[in-house]
């Protein structure tokens, strides 16, 4: 090499040289987390989905970790959980809402058919075309054969495992017999289904908000108010955080409408 050009090489080289010796290995890029890594964050995002940052964080990590992963089991059930748990955001409009449930549960298929055996696709996948129902109302939602895409994924997560999610499978039930209009709706089944959950979990709250529900439709007032009232007496953090203060604000406010 010409002398100057040994020169040059130095003058430029030496300063980055200077600073690697200076800074050593512990500055060097840290590397991407990985794809369990990932999954651990999305889980630990959805015990914590009632805080703002939280609720933000988990569609884009899902995304992300869906543009590495687009056809692994794990990830897609995931991302249909996190665009249904966003669809629960206060200020959505209705329209958004079904827009986050029908992305949800085309997610939720494609998990189904990348495992048939496990519970948690079925039943995202039975949440989500909920959410997209909600929209168009429960007779529309029947006549457009929306009823066969909840029932038959559920009815699926029921088979695999009936415990899934706390004991909510059963609740989900319950919910749907509740919702059902006249004369398809059934208090009895939903009863059975919410007796099924707490014998699951004996601490699921909104099992025993359908409970009080079901009291009160049947003029049971003093049975809605004891079961209320225990809701609101309840410790947080016996097995969902979020969704046991969801329960505790919708028990409140009914609590609070004149019966």
């Amino acid at each position: 090499m010409p002398c100057r050009l040994r020169f040059l090489t130095l003058v430029f080289l030496w300063p980055s040289l200077w600073a690697s010796a200076l800074l050593g290995p512990a500055t060097a890029r840290a590397a991407p987390p990985t794809l369990s890594e990932t999954l651990a964050r999305l889980d630990a995002l959805h015990a914590r989905r009632d805080e703002p940052a939280a609720l933000a964080e988990a569609p884009r990590l899902a995304d992300a970790a869906l543009g590495l992963a687009p056809a692994d089991y794990g990830t897609l059930w995931r991302g249909a959980r996190a665009l249904f748990d966003e669809s629960d955001a206060a200020n959505l409009s209705d329209d958004e809402r079904a827009r986050l449930g029908q992305k949800g549960y085309d997610l939720a298929e494609r998990a189904m058919a990348a495992n048939p055996n496990d519970a948690a696709a079925p039943y995202w996948a039975a949440l989500c075309i909920g959410r997209y129902a909600e929209k168009m109302g429960v007779l529309s939602a029947i006549a457009k054969g929306i009823e066969g895409k909840f029932k038959r994924p559920l009815e699926r997560a029921t088979a695999l495992d009936v415990s899934y999610d706390h004991g909510n499978v059963p609740v989900v039930w319950a919910a749907y017999y509740l919702e059902l209009p006249w004369p398809k709706r059934d208090r009895d089944k939903a009863a059975e289904q919410l007796r099924r959950a707490l014998a699951i979990n004996p601490a699921n709250l909104r099992a025993r908000l359908y409970q009080a529900r079901i009291a009160g439709d049947e003029d049971h007032p003093d049975v809605a108010r004891a079961l209320l009232a225990a809701i609101a007496a309840a410790p947080v953090g016996r097995y969902d955080a979020p969704e046991e203060r969801a329960v505790k604000k919708e028990a409140a406010a009914m609590a609070a409408k004149p019966r």
